[in-house]
């Protein structure tokens, strides 16, 4: 305490002031420069306490608080300066200088090891560079950006243009579900995107399509193989064939797998390829009976004639022979007129097309079977869009729905024979075709249907359903050659208590004036 009292005593002392003989101009020298110089040191710990409490991610944060207190204790200094001018408070001074002196050792101590890192941070122009740098590989992927996006316009273009209907199922817990569908798919099933997209396989309209369909799925994602079948639906408007593609798509770890698919309407092109064997074996069947009917013809006529002579000397009272010659003769008749149409079917282009009415030609040939089975308490009706122009001839195309028609009113009184109280109805319908300049022409009935034993070869020659000697299995081949002379493919469905034949016709425009 001695001690600490002698440092504070200033009784012997004399001010600083003394020491420049109180000069006015001196004082104010040493007051100005101390206070200025004191009143800067404090304002820079201000600014390195502002910048330590908001960058704290400052090489040693700390470093900046010991240098502001450094700065601080330095302005004490010359603050005490100022005190010592009136005031010999010498012992005080030197203390704060001692404090100051510690405060600078810690602090040069500090900052020495820093040395190295602050000299590796980069420099201005190395800023400058890794920033130009960066600005480039900016501007590069905001580029790849833009070139993903417009990328992933065009394929979403694709996905929702293409002709092929596409799908992509997401595997979850409880089963698949369609993530996506195109408006292809939709139009296949009939249904729309909110009507499956979220949901699996069981909400598709066609319930074989949805169980193959999910069997497909379960295959496809436990082997991780692109998968290829064909399928075909039946439908109220027939067979369709469709083509299905399924791949597994790749996967990032912890998301759901996924399967991309498609599936191709290959019914037309299955129906071309039918076509094609079809025509061949018609031509073939054609020639055949081309030959066949150009053989026969004479020994039948001959038959004929000489069975007219004899039929002419046999006396009147004779009846037996009379009766065993005019059944020769009918026969006779019977076989020519099978022999004519077997002529018929050899012919399947007309000589000449023209362009005419086909609603028209319904109608007369449906009138003509009102007329024809009036007897027989069968309901025949028509039900027309409107005018339908096609190229072909009329004539034809009566002959071929009358040929259609007997077969249908045959089916029907057949039924009525087994079930009298069965409904005996033939409905004609004239409609727009399935594809736009189309026209579709339809026969159905309620006769039963056709027999599935006999399905497959209903529209060769000589295939029949009736009893042997009432038929002779030639309608409906012919039908089908005046149909296809007209661009037609004559097909057929049993639906509700009969069956359907019906065919589309492509239509003609108006022609020029």
């Amino acid at each position: 305490m001695s001690f600490l009292t002698a440092l504070l005593d200033t009784a012997a002392l004399a001010p600083h002031g003394t020491c420049l003989l109180w000069r006015p101009e001196l004082l104010w020298l040493h007051l100005v420069s101390d206070a200025l110089t004191g009143l800067a040191y404090w304002s820079i710990p201000v600014v390195l306490f502002i910048v330590a409490l908001r960058r704290r991610d400052l090489i040693l944060p700390w470093t900046l608080e010991l240098f502001a207190l450094f700065i601080l204790a330095c302005g004490a200094t010359h603050f005490m300066a100022i005190w010592t001018l009136w005031y010999p408070d010498y012992g005080l001074q030197g203390a704060v200088k001692a404090v100051t002196a510690l405060v600078s050792v810690a602090t040069a101590v500090a900052l020495w090891p820093l040395l190295p890192r602050v000299l590796a941070l980069p420099s201005s122009r190395d800023l400058a560079l890794a920033n130009a740098a960066l600005s480039r590989e900016v501007a590069e992927r905001r580029e790849a950006e833009t070139r993903a996006r417009q990328s992933e316009a065009r394929l979403a273009g694709f996905f929702e243009h293409l002709s092929d209907a596409l799908f992509v199922l997401r595997a979850e817990a409880n089963g698949f579900v369609f993530e996506t569908v195109n408006p292809s798919f939709c139009q296949i099933f009939g249904t729309s995107r909110e009507a499956i997209e979220g949901h699996g396989p069981e909400r598709l309209p066609e319930g074989s399509a949805a169980a193959e369909l999910a069997a497909a799925f379960t295959t496809g994602l436990a082997t991780g193989r692109v998968r290829e079948w064909e399928s075909a639906l039946t439908g109220p408007d027939g067979t369709r064939h469709l083509h299905a593609v399924l791949a597994p798509l790749p996967s990032l770890p912890g998301e759901p797998r996924r399967l991309l698919g498609s599936l191709r309407d290959m019914t037309e092109l299955r129906r071309l390829q039918t076509d094609l064997v079809e025509a061949a074996r018609r031509a073939t069947i054609g020639a055949m009976c081309a030959g066949v009917a150009h053989e026969m013809s004479q020994p039948v006529n001959i038959i004929g004639l000489w069975a007219d002579r004899a039929r002419a000397s046999v006396e009147a009272g004779a009846r037996g022979p009379r009766r065993a010659i005019e059944v020769i003769l009918g026969q006779t008749r019977r076989l020519g007129a099978l022999l004519e149409r077997m002529r018929e079917l050899s012919r399947d282009t007309p000589a000449a097309a023209e362009r005419f009415d086909a609603a028209e030609a319904a109608a007369a040939a449906v009138d003509v079977a009102r007329r024809s089975w009036a007897l027989d308490r069968i309901e025949v009706t028509l039900d027309s869009a409107g005018p339908a122009p096609v190229l072909g001839r009329s004539a034809q195309l009566e002959q071929a729905l009358l040929h259609l028609l007997e077969n249908a009113r045959d089916a029907v009184l057949r039924r009525r024979r087994q079930e009298p109280e069965a409904p005996a109805q033939i409905h004609v319908t004239l409609r727009a075709g399935p594809q736009p300049g189309q026209i579709t022409l339809s026969v159905q009935d309620t006769g039963g249907g056709v027999p599935e034993t006999l399905g497959s070869r209903i529209l060769e020659p000589f295939v029949t359903t009736k009893d042997p000697g009432e038929g002779t299995g030639l309608g409906l081949p012919i039908a089908a050659g005046i149909l296809r002379s007209m661009g037609g493919r004559l097909a057929w469905l049993n639906r509700g208590a009969g069956a359907v034949f019906q065919v589309a016709l492509p239509l003609v425009g108006e022609q020029p004036a």
